[in-house]
């Protein structure tokens, strides 16, 4: 005897669980809406079986991998199931597998996380988190490695890196230099974003404020080496003919407006 199983939700929220079989050249079914365990011993007892006992569950097919995770995340029971297609990783010899892994795991921790948060009300009055991930630091081998996570209003994560573009160009520390900095300092934000801030602060500036060029010629060179006197300077000729200048009236249309919309005020109309 072939059966089918199907599972249809009600306006009512609830799940109807329905058996179908045929017998005879005539097809039956029998449902119950209280379980799929109460479906199946209705099953039996039609077929006069009623002593046998069979799992909901497993005759559903509720008992497959992924609906079993799903189902111990609705309950908050911690997920042991180890994904046997990955590979340990220490076997992981290179630093862009090795991110992967560690991208992966930021990702379902994140999740994790966030609905624990939930969990425990850490909301407002309209049930939105008011607790939000920053970061994660993990050791590996004595390495610090930080999972970072975006925030839903990164304002001020970004007046913070601009602050940090802003010391780092004043005190003349090279990207290097800060890269070295924030391996040893956690706590620190990653090189990479303050790199990847100070190009766009740059392509602003440069759009604003933009960049006129001009040719310095070499015979024009020559004749200021009367007026003065360049001994022990190394002139690269390939050099010459280069020549960069931004306007003092572009600088002060960007800049005055500013200026006036300042608290307090630096200018007055």
């Amino acid at each position: 005897m072939k059966i089918r199983c199907e599972t249809k939700y009600q306006p009512n929220g609830k799940v109807r669980f329905t058996i179908v079989w045929k017998e005879n050249r005539s097809e039956w079914s029998i449902y119950s809406d209280r379980s799929a365990t109460s479906v199946v011993n209705a099953f039996l007892k039609k077929n006069n079986r009623p002593n046998s006992n069979l799992s909901g569950v497993y005759i559903f097919g509720f008992d497959i991998g992924r609906l079993h995770e799903c189902r111990l995340e609705t309950m908050g029971a911690p997920i042991t199931l180890v994904n046997k297609r990955k590979r340990p990783l220490t076997t992981i010899q290179t630093i862009s597998g090795q991110n992967k892994r560690f991208a992966s795991l930021g990702r379902e921790s994140g999740k994790a996380i966030r609905s624990l948060i939930k969990k425990h009300r850490l909301t407002d009055e309209t049930n939105q988190p008011i607790i939000h991930i920053r970061k994660i630091e993990l050791d590996f081998n004595g390495e610090s490695i930080i999972l970072t996570y975006n925030l839903p209003d990164n304002k001020n994560e970004l007046t913070k890196i601009d602050a940090i573009v802003r010391a780092c160009d004043e005190s003349l520390l090279a990207r290097d230099g800060y890269r070295r900095l924030a391996a040893v300092e956690a706590f620190l934000i990653r090189e990479y974003l303050i790199a990847n801030r100070r190009v766009e602060i740059t392509n602003l500036i440069n759009k604003d404020l933009r960049i006129g060029t001009f040719n310095i010629n070499k015979s024009d060179n020559d004749l200021l080496n009367h007026l003065e006197s360049d001994d022990g300077i190394i002139v690269d000729e390939a050099e010459i003919g280069n020549g960069a200048y931004r306007s003092i009236y572009t600088i002060l249309q960007t800049l005055i407006p500013l200026w006036k919309e300042s608290s307090p005020a630096i200018i007055n109309s």
